[in-house]
């Protein structure tokens, strides 16, 4: 599996479903007709590939095939907590109680996808979450009593199959049916974003030096996360500094940054992420607050964040990195309307504070990548990180800094 797998560094959702020309997609939990042009189709789609289903959909492919679907492993979503699969279908099937559920299980296998096969339910739920759609259109209009609710190409774009024409009609040897291969795909969206970089921090366990000026080969951390979000499109990059303006501004000297002065860098990191805000201005769609103290993070961390932002559902206002184990990181991507909110507050407030007082308005970006999560706040912080990397990615304190700390002693 490559590490690079997508750009959100959890699996796609693809919508699976063979549905007929009036809606129809089942009946007493079984497909109303004989195609087995499509059963081939679903195995190829699907091969290998790990399923989301809900439990009945399960249940009727147990009672159909005596077994679950070879090849592929299952979560299966069900209200019922004390629900478990046969123990001799343990190893191929899971249960989950949510769909994030289900996704953090499918990043935790390295999938790159997870297939939604029904039923009518969960394709509801996971509609506005899908990237792409494999549909199956069935010439016939049965009477049934699952329907693929809200389905129309509205908002989705046709794609080409490989070795047939999208969209061509065919017919079934077995069953005489007539039926198409269709996959949609959602086009993306064109969106403007700002970066608030926050850089003015007393670094009081790290002797008062600021820790954006560490270096390595590739230039201090401030130039380096600077120069990625600047590659990922970012459209405005705001520094936020505080005392030590005069060593960090010229770091990212000729790059397209804001600059904005926080007076009182003892009030804290909420009061520099409410003037990061306030600089960058109300006319973008989307809102990064970045710290200055993260080697790792590069543009392809970047990437996944942005990509998990484009991906929310409606009503949500912050998407933030997160471990399996759910520890949160850094950048976090704000909504418009909560940059607002944060801006317009008279006592600022950090977002980790708002998102534990908010958490259905906050999405979790499942990811193991460690640019996301390894910063550095003391020391020892620095000696445990440098032991751990090569020699061109160790970071040193520019002379004059060191000098400047041991002169204090």
């Amino acid at each position: 599996m490559q590490p690079n797998r997508h750009p959100c560094d959890q699996p796609r959702l693809v919508f699976v479903a063979a549905v007929a020309t009036n809606g129809c997609i089942g009946r007493h939990n079984d497909l109303p007709w004989h195609l087995p042009e499509d059963l081939q189709h679903f195995k190829s789609v699907t091969r290998e590939g790990t399923l989301l289903l809900g439990r009945k959909t399960y249940e009727s492919i147990v009672q159909r095939l005596g077994r679950p679907l070879p090849g592929r492993h299952h979560l299966v979503l069900s209200r019922n907590t004390s629900w478990q699969p046969q123990p001799e279908h343990a190893q191929q099937v899971q249960p989950v109680l949510s769909i994030e559920e289900a996704i953090r299980v499918a990043n935790n296998r390295l999938a790159d996808t997870l297939f939604v096969i029904g039923g009518a339910e969960l394709y509801t739920a996971t509609q506005a979450m899908a990237d792409t759609a494999e549909l199956t259109e069935v010439e016939l209009e049965p009477e049934g009593d699952a329907f693929l609710p809200g389905w129309g190409p509205k908002g989705w774009e046709n794609a080409r199959l490989p070795n047939c024409k999208a969209g061509d009609w065919q017919v079934s040897k077995a069953s005489g049916l007539r039926y198409r291969f269709l996959r949609y795909s959602k086009p993306k969206v064109n969106i403007k974003l700002g970066a608030a970089v926050l850089v003015a921090g007393l670094a009081s366990r790290f002797h008062g030096q600021p820790k954006a000026l560490l270096e390595n080969q590739q230039g201090s951390i401030l130039s380096q996360t600077v120069k990625a979000l600047l590659s990922v499109g970012i459209d405005q990059v705001c520094l936020v500094h505080g005392g030590h303006a005069g060593a960090l501004v010229p770091l990212v000297d000729g790059l397209k940054v804001q600059h904005v002065e926080n007076p009182e860098p003892s009030a804290g990191q909420a009061r520099s992420q409410q003037l990061g805000l306030t600089q960058l201005g109300e006319d973008l769609d989307g809102y990064l607050v970045c710290l200055g103290d993260q080697p790792l993070l590069d543009k392809e961390d970047l990437r996944r964040l942005i990509c998990a932002f484009r991906k929310r559902e409606a009503g949500v206002d912050m998407v933030y990195p997160e471990t399996p184990k759910g520890e949160p990181g850094n950048p976090v991507i704000v909504t418009p309307a909560l940059r607002d909110w944060f801006v317009s507050q008279k006592q600022a407030m950090l977002g980790k504070d708002w998102r534990q007082g908010n958490p259905g308005k906050a999405l979790a970006f499942p990811t193991t990548r460690p640019g996301f999560f390894v910063d550095i706040d003391s020391e020892d912080d620095l000696k445990a990180f440098n032991a751990g990397q090569e020699e061109r990615k160790r970071l040193t304190m520019p002379l004059g800094y060191v000098f400047q700390r041991s002169a204090a002693r």
